[in-house]
């Protein structure tokens, strides 16, 4: 369960992250159900690289998006899923 609110939270993530695209790596921050997550991203090798954390550093998170696919770990745990996904939850994603 909680992976699949990660999800959610990364998924409104990839709203901010071509704003940063541009950047070679910037800091961000969101609140998502009461959870902090921090991150930079960085345009590396054709890819969208986002990485950071939650619950004050605790739990580490690295997504690599590429195209229509999100893929990861989150606290160590595999994670992945795609654009539509977070698009059928509501959530509007920018395409690449």
């Amino acid at each position: 369960m909680f992976i699949k609110s990660f999800q959610i939270a990364a998924a409104a993530a990839l709203i901010a992250v071509p704003a940063f695209a541009q950047a070679e790596e910037a800091k961000a921050q969101f609140t998502h159900e009461g959870v902090t997550y921090t991150y930079t991203t960085q345009v590396s090798g054709g890819e969208r690289v986002i990485r950071g954390s939650a619950f004050n550093g605790k739990a580490p998170f690295e997504l690599h998006v590429r195209g229509r696919y999100v893929t990861g770990t989150f606290n160590n745990q595999p994670v992945d899923f795609t654009q539509a996904e977070a698009k059928a939850l509501g959530i509007q994603v920018a395409s690449k």
